[in-house]
């Protein structure tokens, strides 16, 4: 009687152990593998870092040096510069500003750039003294940028943030909000489309609802999906005070947006809680967009001084919360193959400050992933941090 029963204990035993070692087994399976997080500060002490991963998954870097001796203190170029993976470095630098300019102190006047399916460059700046956008592109290999010049004239009113570019195949586009300043509720987003690699623009055109406003001093954020549609993230500012993330997709009948014409349509997805944001003033806010594996694109914003992501489609959720009671700012976000997300950000920050570095790891469900930054690290003033996915699960975080 008791051998019996000993061994349909062991027995009991045995299974459980399996059922466990089991469970544990299709629980590492099923967990998203995180990759490697790669932080770094920016070359050449560089300034206000926009990376890019383009479609062929070549990570791009475009930032703000300072001259040597130069007559102002932030006197200097923009530069271009490839990451090269299995070197884990960046390659050697290109200037791509024709002539000097001062840096910007805030961020919402950064510049911005986009890489082209023939492997072109392209950049867009503000210059607020002389109310001028400015535009250049490389050549295909990217060895040099053509002479900068001027993008945008008719609708220059009240221009006062940065704007945004995007490429896919061989149409680029530049979007940018305008309108008078007095009268941010009449505000709106205005763009221009090339379907010939930036050889040449059509005319400037009103794409915004100018109903919905536009925060005038909240820069944009702009990106092409896999199938020629256009999203643009922006501030609005409806009544003055309603200053929403806006989520705008544009579409045309024809191949290019560019050939639209009056066939160009867009549509608003409604919004969320999380996107809502009544304010008086101004937030200066800035957003950006990455595309994911599948061709979805995310979006990452400040909303009442906290930072939110956002898939197309998708819940709105709050990153997460401060390390302490401080505000959440200059959002950079990027999607690795196995869907990852990293989203950066600047904490405890002022205008010129660029504050304490925090981000957050998250797999494709969304659950936090366990990883952290390995140490404390302060931005340099006047600028804030980018992230790419750099090919396989891995990310590069500057600062």
């Amino acid at each position: 009687m008791n051998f019996s029963i000993n061994i349909a204990v062991s027995q009991s035993v045995s299974w459980l152990l399996n059922f466990v070692l089991l469970a544990l087994l299709l629980l590492f399976i099923a967990a998203p593998a995180a990759g490697e997080v790669l932080v770094m500060p920016t070359p050449d002490a560089g300034l206000q870092p926009r990376l890019v991963t383009a479609t062929d998954g070549s990570v791009h870097l475009l930032y703000f040096k300072k001259r040597l001796s130069a007559p102002s203190a932030r006197e200097g170029n923009l530069y271009y510069r490839e990451y090269l993976r299995e070197e884990r470095r960046f390659g050697l630098p290109i200037k791509v500003s024709s002539s000097a300019f001062d840096l910007q102190t805030f961020a919402i006047a950064r510049a911005s750039m986009a890489i082209g399916g023939d492997g072109r460059a392209h950049v867009i700046w503000y210059l607020p003294r002389e109310d001028s956008y400015y535009y250049s592109r490389s050549d295909a290999e990217r060895s040099q940028f053509e002479v900068q010049r001027s993008l945008v004239s008719n609708y220059i009113e009240g221009v006062d943030a940065a704007a945004d570019v995007a490429a896919e195949g061989n149409q680029v586009a530049v979007v940018w909000g305008a309108g008078a300043l007095s009268a941010e509720q009449e505000r709106t987003v205005y763009a221009r489309f090339s379907d010939d690699s930036g050889a040449s623009f059509g005319p400037e055109q009103r794409v915004g609802d100018t109903d919905l406003g536009a925060c005038a001093c909240c820069s944009l954020a702009t990106e092409f999906d896999p199938r020629g549609r256009l999203s643009i993230a922006y501030r609005s500012a409806i009544g003055g005070v309603g200053r929403h993330m806006q989520w705008l997709t544009l579409y045309a009948e024809s191949p290019s947006l560019a050939k639209a014409n009056t066939a160009l349509r867009g549509d608003y997805s409604p919004l969320q809680p999380l996107q809502e944001w009544e304010i008086s003033s101004c937030p200066l806010s800035t957003n950006d967009l990455a595309v994911d594996k599948n061709g979805e694109l995310w979006a990452v914003f400040e909303t009442a001084a906290r930072v939110v992501q956002l898939k197309n489609g998708g819940a709105a959720e709050a990153v997460r919360e401060p390390a302490t009671q401080t505000r959440q700012k200059n959002p950079s976000i990027a999607v690795a193959a196995n869907g990852a997300v990293l989203t950066a950000w600047g904490e405890a920050i002022s205008h010129s400050k660029g504050g304490q570095l925090r981000a957050q790891l998250t797999g494709e469900n969304g659950a936090k992933m366990d990883w952290t930054l390995d140490a404390q690290i302060t931005i340099p003033n006047f600028s804030f941090p980018a992230a790419a996915a750099i090919g396989g699960d891995d990310f590069l975080l500057l600062w």
